[in-house]
C-alpha cells in the first residue's frame, strides 16, 4: 500500500496496486464522517463506440455504454439492486461519454457491499432473454427523455453542431439503435473494457484500511490475469457546422433558444488540457454568470428569465459550448448574445474582475471536495483524464488573465449556430 500525503488540503490517499492492473484509491476520514462511499468506474462511455483490439476493429450500436450499465445489474440469482437493500446500502450507477461508474453509499456493511459489487463486476450474465427484456425497458426510458422539450431541443442542437462524431447522439443511444445490441456485443465489450486492468475503485469516508488491504490481496490472489487496453477509433469531424440556423413550431408555451457554439480541438497534454477547461470555465462565468453585468442586463430589459444557463462541454475529439434561453424576444437575444460573444465581451473582461472570480472559483472547488460523493467522483474523473484530484487544485492556481483571453479568442462567428422553438 502506498500513502500519499497532501498537506495542504489535510488529506491522504492510500493506494493499493494489484497484480491484474486494477487500482484502490482510498480518501479515509475521520468523525465526524460516518458515512463511507465506494465507486467502481472504468473508462469507457457513450463515445467508445468503435475500438481496436491488436489489429481487430470493432463497431457497436449507439447507446451499447448505456445498455451495459443496466445489465451488469443482473446476476443468475437475481436483480443485484436487491442484495444491496437487504444491507442497507444506497447503490446506483451512472453513464457519461467517457466513464461508467458504479456505486454505493453505506454506513454499516461496507465489506459485504464491497465484496456484492466486486461479485456484481465479476459475474456478466447476458442472454438472449434478459437482453431481449431490457430493450423493452430501455425503450420506455428513452421515450421518457423525448417526451422533455429541452432533452429534444439539445439532441437538435448537436446534430446542428455536429456531422459524423458520435456526442452528436444521445447517450443512451436511438429506439432503433438499441435493437442491434445482443449478448454477443455486451459480452465483446465487457471482455475488453471491464476487465480489472481496467478499473479503478475510489473509496472515501470512514474506513479500516487493513480491512480492505486483505480484501483486496485475497482478490487479487482469486483474478490475477491483466489484459490489453483497447483503443477507440474517432471518427475525423469536419470543421464545419451541419446547419447554421433552424427555427421550428413547437406546442412549447414560450419560444425558446439554444446557441451551439462549436470548438475546435488541439492536441494538448493532460495538464495543458485540464488547464483550458478550467480557463474556460471561469471565462464564462466572468461572461455571464448569474453576478455579471450581461446577465443582469438581460433580466432587467425581460430577454430573459430563471431558466437561463451557459454550459461548456469538453470530451475526447468533441469540444462546444452551449447556452439555453426562453424568451418573448427571443430573436432580438439571439443577436445580442452572438454579437457580445464575437465583439463585445473583450470589453467586459479585466485582471480585477479575473482575479477575484479566481479566488471564488477556487474556493468552491476545495469547499465541494467537503462532500465524500462529489471527492470520489472528481477523483475518479482526474484519474482517467491521467491526472489527479489534488493536482488539478494547482493547475486551477496558474491559470492567469491571459489564459481567460485566449479562451474567449476560441470562439469564432462560423462556428456558431441556433436553435429556436417558436411557439405554435
Amino acid at each position: 500500500m502506498i500513502k500519499k500525503s497532501y498537506e495542504r488540503f489535510n488529506e491522504e490517499v492510500y493506494i493499493i496496486k494489484l497484480k491484474n492492473g486494477m487500482q484502490v484509491h482510498i480518501l479515509p476520514k475521520e468523525d465526524p464522517y460516518f458515512t463511507t462511499y465506494v465507486e467502481l468506474s472504468v473508462p469507457y462511455g457513450a463515445l467508445d463506440l468503435d475500438y481496436k483490439v491488436g489489429q481487430s476493429e470493432i463497431k457497436t450500436p449507439l447507446g451499447s455504454a448505456h445498455f451495459l450499465e443496466h445489465k451488469i445489474f443482473a446476476m443468475p440469482e437475481g436483480d443485484a439492486f436487491a442484495k444491496f437493500a437487504m444491507l442497507g446500502v444506497d447503490a446506483n450507477a451512472m453513464t457519461s461519454y467517457n466513464q461508467t461508474s458504479y456505486l454505493f453509499v453505506a454506513t454499516e456493511n461496507v465489506m459485504p457491499a464491497l465484496n456484492h459489487l466486486m461479485d456484481m463486476l465479476d459475474t456478466p450474465y447476458f442472454n438472449k432473454d434478459n437482453v431481449e427484456k431490457e430493450k423493452n425497458i430501455i425503450a420506455e426510458e428513452l421515450k421518457m427523455y423525448l417526451d422533455d422539450p429541452n432533452v429534444v431541443m439539445q439532441n437538435q442542437l448537436m446534430e446542428n453542431m455536429y456531422h459524423i462524431h458520435p456526442i452528436r447522439y444521445d447517450i443512451g443511444g436511438t429506439l432503433e439503435s438499441i435493437m442491434d445490441i445482443t449478448p454477443e456485443v455486451l459480452h465483446n465489450i465487457y471482455e475488453n473494457f471491464y476487465n480489472r486492468s481496467n478499473r479503478l475503485i475510489t473509496i472515501a469516508g470512514k474506513v479500516d484500511l487493513k480491512e480492505i488491504r486483505r480484501f483486496f490481496q485475497d482478490y487479487d490472489e482469486k483474478y490475477a490475469e491483466k489484459h490489453r487496453k483497447p483503443k477507440t477509433i474517432f471518427p475525423k469531424e469536419p470543421k464545419r457546422l451541419v446547419n447554421k440556423h433552424v427555427v421550428q413550431e413547437t406546442n412549447n408555451g414560450i419560444d425558446k433558444l439554444m446557441i451551439g457554439i462549436k470548438l475546435q480541438p488541439k492536441p494538448l497534454s493532460k495538464s495543458e488540457q485540464i488547464k483550458k477547461e478550467m480557463a474556460m470555465s471561469m471565462m464564462l462565468n466572468i461572461l455571464l454568470g448569474s453576478s455579471s453585468k450581461m446577465y443582469t442586463s438581460l433580466l432587467e430589459d425581460k430577454l430573459i428569465n430563471q431558466s437561463f444557463y451557459i454550459h461548456a462541454t469538453f470530451e475526447r475529439k468533441a469540444e462546444n459550448i452551449i447556452i439555453y434561453a426562453e424568451s418573448k424576444k427571443v430573436y432580438k437575444l439571439k443577436k445580442k448574445l452572438v454579437d457580445f460573444f464575437t465583439s463585445d465581451a473583450k470589453n467586459q473582461l479585466n485582471e480585477t474582475s479575473f482575479e477575484r472570480y479566481r479566488k471564488v472559483y477556487l474556493g468552491q472547488f476545495i469547499y465541494a471536495l467537503n462532500n465524500l460523493e462529489t471527492k470520489a467522483y472528481l477523483y475518479g474523473k482526474y484519474y482517467h483524464l491521467g491526472s489527479s484530484l489534488f493536482e488539478v487544485v494547482d493547475i486551477l492556481t496558474e491559470i492567469n488573465y491571459q489564459d481567460i483571453l485566449d479562451a474567449l479568442a476560441l470562439i469564432e462567428k462560423k462556428y456558431i449556430t441556433t436553435l429556436i422553438h417558436k411557439k405554435a
